[in-house]
C-alpha cells in the first residue's frame, strides 16, 4: 500500500468518526443548551479542532505519542472562544480551567465507539 492510499485511508477514517462525533454533539445540542446555555457552539468548535490537530498528527506520520502537542494545537484555537464563553458565564478565566475543558471533550469523544471504513 503506498503513502498516499494509507493518508487516504487514515483522512476517511477519520472523516467519519469526527462526522459522527459532530453528528451526535448536534442531537444532543438542544438538550446541552438546557444543562448548560450557549456551550454548543464552544463544544462544536472544541470538536472541530480536535480533529484538525489529529489530522495534523497524522499527516506528519506522528500521531501516537503525540497528545501535548495536539493539546497545544487545540488550546491556541479556541482559547479566545472559550474565555469569552466563560467571562459571559462568570467562569475564572485561567488556563487550567481551558485544558480541563479541552480534556473533558476529548475524554467524551474517546468514549465513541471507533469509525468503521465501508
Amino acid at each position: 500500500m503506498n503513502f498516499n492510499r494509507i493518508l487516504s485511508a487514515v483522512w476517511h477514517g477519520l472523516k467519519v468518526f469526527f462526522t459522527d462525533a459532530v453528528k451526535v454533539a448536534q442531537v444532543a445540542e438542544p438538550f446541552v443548551n438546557l444543562l448548560f446555555p450557549g456551550v454548543a457552539p464552544l463544544f462544536n468548535a472544541t470538536v472541530a479542532e480536535i480533529g484538525k490537530a489529529e489530522a495534523v498528527a497524522i499527516a506528519a506520520g506522528n500521531q501516537t505519542g503525540s497528545g501535548s502537542q495536539k493539546l497545544a494545537l487545540v488550546l491556541q484555537a479556541i482559547e479566545g472562544e472559550y474565555n469569552a464563553f466563560a467571562k459571559a458565564n462568570n467562569i475564572p478565566v485561567t488556563p487550567v480551567n481551558v485544558q480541563a475543558w479541552v480534556n473533558a471533550v476529548v475524554a467524551a469523544l474517546n468514549t465513541l465507539p471507533a469509525a468503521q471504513q465501508n
